[in-house]
This record gives structure tokens, sequence and C-alpha cells, in this order.
């Protein structure tokens, strides 16, 4: 067996089970109807000889002993059963009557009459007689002063029992032989559907494809999770019993329903948060799952052409994106830099100009109120915003505000005092700086702009972080309000903008933030940013599409 395939070893277990089964039931059928059909005729041959046994003028022939009157009544009820003989004895057991002329006035045979002439019992045996073994019934012959005086014996000879047992039978095992070629074919199938359900691999290449994809699956640095349509766990890592901080067996979460491990879920199960259903592949997506900020990939498991499930990857929001953010950061500051370095530069040739021609007073005075200026600023933005990443983005913005010739103005009323929560710091930066960017170049592109750009923000109230910016620009054009957060959608002529808008979009949605567009007066755009500032479990954040 071990030399045949799989399939033919199922087919081959599933015939010998259905062979072995039908043949049981055969043998125990047999047997059933044999020992019905022997009881059924041994009755039908008592209640014969009864009946013959009582007959009145049957009992008066044997008072007499009129012989010729006894063979002559046997005779005609011999024609009248359908048992194969009916013989009549005397209180000796000597016959009386039988088919067999010539056995008339011999012993009756087969030993099995004494307990009716003696005991005057009713009841059947089975021996062999004169004719060959049978099934006869036996019942005394009892006169009128209750005297036996002799016996009946009906018989139906077992060759006659054969007959009638193979005309009941057949039919049952022409049914059992159509059923057993049913289920060679049934098994066949079978066998056939389990291959082609293993993809025509055996058994030994599955074990060795699952240890592989066991050892694959362990090898990978991200958590990963497979789940089917029905939201239940096929699959998963220990790097993802890691991550999420899930401290069950893997044993234990196969075919459980995902959301008891994972809150939420909806980005596992292909759900967004308001229950619609995403049918939407995602890479690189931020999500935040059993309060860990995460970065995770999505894609569809096919059977077939039939789509039956998810496979999540994802990885911790760790020191290579820590890395990543310190980077840009680095590249922030070293703009900003680079702009007060240039500007600087010019207000040192403006003072080296004023001392060389003997301009002391005028260069001293220029000296004192561009300290004054500057240190205001830096004093306002100190006080204002408790975050060094924050005012850094804010004192370089300033700086190149003026380098274009633009005036950044703070609202008296700005307070950062508190980190926000639900967004980092290095998150926040970017959703300003790039907001501030396009508010630039929209206040440059209108020639009848006060080149005056404003800025408001707050934490003052504890469950939200507003950020307000209001450009003196063109205004957004109308066949971009509706795709205006896109990637690669943008006003400018050049390619290789587009990024800015969605990456500030990106940012604000997934921690469940709202952005609001409005026109301001006389021209121009204002960007109202409401982030909320509660802790992520408590803000019930979900993730945005």
């Amino acid at each position: 067996m071990l030399s045949l395939s799989f399939r033919k070893r199922v087919w081959a277990l599933l015939f010998i089970t259905v062979t072995v089964l039908l043949l049981l039931i055969a043998g125990y059928f047999n047997y059933t109807l044999s020992d019905t059909l022997h009881h059924q005729i041994g009755t039908r041959a008592v209640v014969q000889a009864r009946a013959i046994a009582s007959d009145p003028e049957l009992c008066a022939a044997m008072e007499s002993g009129d012989d010729a009157n006894i063979r002559q009544q046997i005779a005609r009820l011999q024609r009248l059963s359908d048992a194969n003989f009916i013989v009549v004895g005397d209180k000796s057991g000597v016959r009386l009557a039988h088919p067999d002329p010539n056995k008339v006035g011999l012993p009756m045979k087969g030993g099995d009459s004494i307990r009716a002439l003696k005991e005057g019992r009713h009841y059947y045996s089975t021996r062999k007689g004169s004719l060959g073994f049978s099934i006869r019934g036996k019942s005394p012959i009892v006169s009128s002063q209750g005297e036996i005086i002799g016996v009946v014996s009906v018989g139906y000879l077992l060759d006659t029992i054969g007959i009638w047992h193979h005309d009941n039978a057949y039919p049952f095992f022409v049914a059992l032989l159509v059923i057993l070629l049913c289920s060679i074919l049934g098994a066949w199938w079978f066998s056939s559907h389990i291959k082609k359900q293993m993809n025509g691999m055996e058994p030994e290449e599955i074990a060795t494809s699952l240890r592989v994809k066991n050892s694959v699956f362990e090898a990978i640095y991200e958590g990963i999770v497979a789940v089917d349509k029905e939201g239940r766990v096929i699959s998963v890592n220990q790097q993802a019993l890691k991550i999420l901080g899930i401290v069950q067996p893997i044993e234990s979460m196969h075919y459980q329903e995902v959301e008891q491990y994972i809150t939420p879920s909806h980005f596992f199960v292909g759900l967004k948060f308001n229950g619609e259903c995403d049918e939407s592949e995602y890479q690189h997506q931020e999500i935040a799952c059993n309060g860990e900020a995460l970065v995770a990939t999505r894609v569809r498991m096919w059977e077939g052409d039939t789509h039956s499930g998810w496979v999540v990857s994802f990885r911790p929001k760790n020191d290579t994106n820590a890395l990543i953010s310190q980077l840009n950061e680095v590249k922030q500051q070293t703009n900003s830099l680079r702009v007060v370095s240039h500007e600087y530069a010019n207000k040192l040739s403006i003072i080296g100009g004023m001392i060389q021609i003997g301009a002391y007073d005028q260069a001293l005075s220029t000296i004192r109120q561009e300290t004054e200026t500057h240190q205001n600023l830096i004093d306002f933005v100190h006080t204002s915003f408790n975050s060094k990443v924050i005012a850094g983005i804010l004192l370089g913005k300033y700086s190149r505000a003026r380098e274009l010739g633009l005036t950044l103005e703070f609202d008296p009323y700005c307070q950062l005092q508190h980190p926000p929560r639900v967004i980092s710091e290095e998150e926040l930066a970017a959703v300003i700086g790039n907001i501030l960017d396009n508010a630039f170049e929209a206040s440059l592109k209108n020639p009848d702009s006060n080149k005056t750009i404003s800025i408001f923000i707050t934490d003052d109230s504890q469950k939200e972080l507003v950020v307000e910016i209001a450009d003196n620009g063109l205004g957004i054009p109308a066949e971009l309000e509706e795709s205006l957060f896109n990637q690669g959608v943008s006003s400018k002529e050049k390619s290789g903008h587009g990024i800015g808008l969605y990456i500030v979009h990106h940012y604000v949605t997934r921690v469940g933030g709202t952005i609001l567009i409005d026109s301001h007066e006389p021209s121009g755009t204002i960007f109202s940013l409401f982030i909320p500032n509660e802790n992520l479990l408590d803000a019930g954040v979900r993730y945005s599409a």
C-alpha cells in the first residue's frame, strides 16, 4: 500500500471499508432471513397439522380404523396445501397415510413424534425423514374420549425452503451489488476530490511544505496574520504575537475570531471603521491595534478566482521610522539654517557697508533693531510652543518667509503647552511645514497679495489640537477641490509635486482628525485642522483609507 499514490490508497481504503461493511450487512440479513423463514414455515406447518388433526372426519376415520378413508382425506388435503408432504401415523407411529404409497405401514422416521404421541404437544422440528431433511409440524390426534390415537406430520423440505430463501434474498443482494458499484465510483471520485484539494501533492510533500511555511513565517521579521472571509485566524507567527502583546499560544488561535485578539480588527477583516466593506489592498498603511502604532500591508488570499481572505504583515513604527523622522527633521533644520545664514549674511553686508562709510550710529541702531526683533520672536515661540520640534519648524519657516519677501504672522493666542498625543511631533511638524510651503507659493503667485501668511496653533482644548493657516493666494481651482488631497494632484505645472497635501491628509485623517478648507477674504485660502488630542485607546482611533 505504501508504494501506491495517496489517491489510490484512499480509494483502496474506502473500497475495502465499504466491501467489509456490505459483507457484514449481507451476512446479517441472510442469517435473519433464514431464521425468520424457518420460524414462519415451522409455525405454518404446526397450524396446518393442528387443523388436520382436529378434523372430525379424520378423527372418526382414525377411531373406526378406516385406513382407506384416511388416505383419501389426506390426499385431498395434500392437493390443497403448499406443504411437501402430509403424513398420518397411528398411536404407535406407524404410517397410515403418506405421499408415497409404498411407505404406508412403515414406522415414521426422525424420532420426533414422541412428544406428540406421549405428551400431546404441538410443535415443529427439523429432522431427516424418508423424503429428506425437512421442517415438520407435529400435532396429536385425539379421540372423542380424549385419548391420543395418532399423529399428523406436515412437512416442508429444506430444498424447497432454500428456493424460497433465494427468491426473497435475490433482490436484496442485487441492491447490495449496486451499492458496492456506486461506492467504488464514489470512492474514486472522493479520492480525486481530495487529491485536487491537496493541489496534487502527496502527504509527504504537504508535510514538507508546511514545515517550510512555518520556518519562513518565523524567519520573517514582520508580524504576519492570515484571516479568512469569516474573520477567523488561519495562520499567525510568533513575531505577530510579540508585536501585538498576545500571550495565547498560536495553536489556540487557529480558526478563532480575530477580534478576540486584535482591537480594533477592521483592517484585518476587510472593513472600514463604520462597518462598510473595504476590498482595497494596502501597502505601508499606518494603523493602530492593541495600543500599538503599526505600519501594515494587506493583500488578498485567493482560492482559484474567489477571494478567500486577507494576509496582513505589519511592523511597529520602530527605530527605522524614528530614524527617517530624525533625518527629515535634520533636513528641515538644515534648510532653516541655510535661510538664516543667507539672511544674516545680507544683514552683515549692510552693517559692514555702514561702518565703512562711517555711519556708526545707524549701524548700531540696525544691530539693536535686528537683535530686538529676532529675540522677541524667539521669546514668543519659546514661550508659546513647548515643543522644540514645532518651535524649530516655525522659526525656520519664519526665516524662509522673510527670504521670499513674505511675512509669517503668529496669532498672539498661539499655544502648544503639551506634546501632541495621537500624532507625533515630527508628523505635526510635517503637516505644518507642508501647509506653510503651499501658503508661501500661493501668496507669491498672487500679484495683489499683501504677502502675509497668518498661523494659529492651540491645544487649549484638552480633547482637540487646532491648527489654522491662512494665505493671500489665488484660492484653490474649482477642478482641484474634490481631488486636492490625492497623491500626485497639484496646481503646480512642474512634475514631481502633489505629495505635500497628500501627506497632510494622511497624517490627520489617520488619527481621526478633520481638515476644513475655506476662502480667505479678500483672497486666499484658510486651512483648518482639528486633530484629536487624547490617548489612542481613549480616542477610539481608526485607520483611514
